[in-house]
């Protein structure tokens, strides 16, 4: 999708949307901070842990659940980083 902004408009643009990275990627390093507390309690990795989960072969305790919303959070950061970075190298 090609949007048609003024040039003097993209640098204000640009701030915004690098603000955001950061944003992001302060998110990102917090989540990962909480999955690790987890992988240490439960010596899983969060990969081991979501296939685990994921077939069913886990309880349903409440860390699991919190545990398994970081993996999912994370992933939808991520993605949210990679198209603002995205968006940012385009300009």
């Amino acid at each position: 999708m090609d949007v048609a902004i003024s040039e003097d408009v993209v640098p204000v643009v640009k701030d915004s949307i690098n603000r955001e990275i950061v944003l992001l990627e302060s998110k990102i390093n917090l989540l990962k901070s909480e999955m690790k507390k987890f992988e240490e309690k439960y010596k899983l990795t969060s990969r081991e842990f979501e296939d685990k989960f994921d077939s069913g072969k886990l309880d349903d305790s409440q860390d699991f659940f919190e545990w398994w919303g970081l993996i999912r959070g994370l992933k939808t950061l991520k993605d949210k980083l990679i198209k603002a970075r995205s968006v940012v190298t385009y300009w």
